[in-house]
Formats: structure tokens, sequence, C-alpha cells
């Protein structure tokens, strides 16, 4: 069985900011260029996200903006990492 998995977001309402990491550049440091690309998705917009990428998400404006995921796979059988938005500091995710 694949348990890795990856995924499609698509945007429903509201507008979402997403930055995709170019992979190499996952442990760059805080100061550090993490190159990769950024997209605006707005209202119908979908996004497909490969299963070893790394994303960062905003919401742009001031009202709440919503968006559905479909994952590949089992999704909660994959082990997940957070990064805490100030320092950029990775650490493990708990589902709970």
């Amino acid at each position: 069985m694949n348990t890795a998995c990856g995924a499609v977001i698509g945007v429903y309402t509201g507008r979402r900011g997403q930055h995709v990491l170019a992979p190499d550049r996952r442990c760059a440091g805080p100061n550090q260029d993490r190159g990769g690309r950024a997209r605006a998705l707005s209202v119908g917009d979908a996004e497909p996200l490969g299963r070893d990428i790394v994303h960062s998400v905003t919401n742009p404006i001031p009202r709440l903006t919503g968006a559905i995921h479909v994952y590949g796979g089992d999704f909660f059988a994959v082990s997940r990492q957070r990064w805490d938005a100030e320092t950029l500091t990775e650490a493990a995710f708990d589902m709970e």
C-alpha cells in the first residue's frame, strides 16, 4: 500500500495565497531564500500538490476563505511536520 499522498486544493470562497517551497530548500534557515513559487488562488482555482511538497498558506483578504482538500492515499498513516510561522522551525505535527 502506498501511504504517501499528494493532494489537490480547490478554493470555493475567498482567496488563498500559497507558496510552494522548492523541495531541496526545505531545510533552509529562517533568513535564507527557500526558492519555490508563489500563487494566488481565487474561487474556482485548484492547485495540485505532489506528495513531497512543502507549502505555506496565507489568507490575503479580511474574511474567511474556504478550500476543499482532496488527498490521495491514507492521510493519517504518514507522519506530518509543521513550521512555526515566526521562526520557520520544523516540528512534529500532532493530529490530536
